[in-house]
């Protein structure tokens, strides 16, 4: 790879014709700056999805760095931001939230990442805006904050979200010199507090190497601005615990993870890369995966999820090319010669690797087996767990994340005992909609039964267990020539799939995302 050629900014370049035509650029349109075109152009639902509007924030920092494309004018990207301010404030509910999933949802999470992009929008635009129009933009954000500072997310304990809310307020306090809230603080001591000793964030019910890599970024920013020892400490851990999910075949992460995804955030390495000389590891290998699509990139991230991805990768852009500190070259866990074994324990994650092979086992998710040759990739090994089906065509699988699951391991190999739960792979009716949206307009305005009925919806969709009384052995033998055998005490009233390639127990919008080695 050239070490002129950007990866990111290449990215960046392919993607930015869609950005730009996300948003509503009509002044006599009602929906004018905002920027779901499902809303404002086809008109097919009866809410904005607000997270479009951070877009703001990747602009700014292309226009900080002076990096954004030579054919774009700054003037009108600077007048495009402002439109994304105005249609933040016309999304804004009454209560100060925003929404994405459905009305008067009250989401933190995307409360947390618009007041967040829309802040370091300000604070990377600078001398760009006057003082008047930076006062009416903070205005805009107070009723973020307002909300965040007197609501929690109760439905699940996911880092990057609270990362995403800890980073927005902090970013208030140091534009606003607003030093009375303490839930900034609050939340980062409660991320760090939760982090596994194993280096992990939770998501969920356990570690996800894709979404920490976004968890990481929103750290870095709180890191950039406030040097806590306990956050370097905590950012430390989270890189030497991520580089074990970087594969000889240059992608990253996956279902064995606790949400099953591969994305790979670059900003927070190519940020931290003279501060962890890990961090400089996975940057230096993940820029090649990105050039040559082994990683899901910004181009195969669709729009719901594409804005955070494209602010990530605008600071990965700006960070790119600068000087680094004569800091070691350290050989990622994939990159070393030898027989090692590495047991996240909590994690339930095993590492075995070998000169010419490098394994990931799940033992909290059946027995999810990455295996890799480094020499040769179409050689690769991905076994997603067993399943198994019945008369009705209801789906039965060892993959759903389960801590109680019974671990022998021995003399390079591993056994694990796990129960067949219920897939839950039903697509909402048109029923479905109606009785959610009569919740949505009625009782989930309330707070309490707002925040419940995401906590059921949570379990149904994601974390609920529902066996069938049925086990699988699952004997791993590790090494080159890895093999698997399984053993499944069925009855008559169960059918075993054996040779499914790919597939996730569990309901998650982010997985599957392409990347190369799905075609190839």
């Amino acid at each position: 790879m050239s070490s002129a050629l950007n990866p990111y900014l290449v990215q960046i370049n392919q993607n930015m014709p869609r950005i730009l035509a996300l948003f509503d650029t009509d002044p006599t349109s009602p929906t004018y700056g905002i920027g779901d075109r499902f809303r404002w152009g086809w008109k097919l639902i009866d809410f904005g999805n607000a997270s479009f509007q951070g877009a703001a924030h990747g602009f700014s920092r292309l226009i900080d760095a002076g990096i954004l494309p030579g054919y774009i004018s700054q003037d009108s990207i600077l007048r495009r931001i402002d439109e994304m301010f105005l249609g933040a404030k016309k999304l804004t509910r009454p209560n100060g939230s925003l929404e994405e999933a459905f009305p008067f949802e009250s989401s933190f999470c995307v409360t947390a990442l618009v007041a967040f992009d829309l802040l370091k929008s300000i604070e990377l635009l600078g001398e760009h805006l006057t003082e008047a129009k930076r006062i009416e933009y903070l205005q805009i954000i107070e009723r973020y904050i307002s909300f965040l500072n007197r609501s929690n997310e109760t439905h699940a304990f996911i880092s990057n979200h609270l990362a995403t809310a800890a980073a927005a307020l902090f970013a208030w306090s140091r534009l606003t010199k607003d030093l009375v809230s303490k839930k900034g603080p609050a939340l980062l001591d409660q991320i760090l507090l939760n982090q596994s000793s194993e280096g992990w964030f939770l998501e969920y019910e356990g570690a996800d190497p894709g979404y920490e890599s976004l968890c990481l970024y929103y750290l870095n920013d709180i890191y950039l601005h406030h040097h806590q020892k306990e956050l370097e400490l905590g950012l430390d851990r989270s890189v030497k615990f991520l580089s074990h999910f970087v594969h000889p075949d240059g992608s990253y992460g996956g279902l064995y993870g606790s949400r099953g995804t591969r994305i790979y955030c670059p900003a927070a390495f190519e940020a931290l890369r003279d501060k962890f000389p890990l961090a400089k590891s996975i940057a230096n290998r993940m820029r090649k995966s990105v050039e040559e699509f082994k990683t899901v990139t910004l181009s195969a991230i669709d729009e719901p999820n594409l804005i955070p991805y494209f602010n990530s990768y605008a600071l990965a852009a700006a960070e790119f090319g600068k000087c680094d500190r004569p800091t070691p070259n350290l050989p990622l866990p994939c990159e070393k010669l030898g027989a090692t074994q590495k047991y996240f324990n909590e994690a339930g994650l095993f590492i075995d690797a070998g000169d010419k092979h490098y394994s990931i086992i799940s033992t909290h998710k059946g027995g999810v087996v990455y295996h890799f040759y480094k020499s040769d990739v179409r050689l690769n090994q991905i076994n997603c767990g067993v399943t198994a089906y019945n008369d009705k065509n209801d789906f039965f699988t060892t993959q759903l994340y389960c801590h109680q699951n019974q671990i022998f391991i021995e003399d390079n190999q591993i056994n694990i005992v796990a129960k067949f739960n219920k897939m839950n792979k039903r697509i909402p009716s048109p029923l479905d909609f109606i009785l959610l949206r009569i919740l949505n307009i009625s009782v989930m305005r309330i707070p309490f039964f707002n925040s419940l009925i995401k906590r059921l919806l949570v379990k149904l969709l994601i974390t609920n267990k529902s066996s069938i009384g049925i086990e699988n052995r699952r004997i791993i033998r590790l090494g080159e020539s890895l093999s698997i055998e399984d053993s499944f005490a069925g009855t008559t009233e169960y059918k075993y799939l054996k040779e499914i390639k790919k597939f996730s127990g569990i309901h998650m919008a982010s997985y599957g995302y392409w990347q190369v080695q799905d075609d190839s």
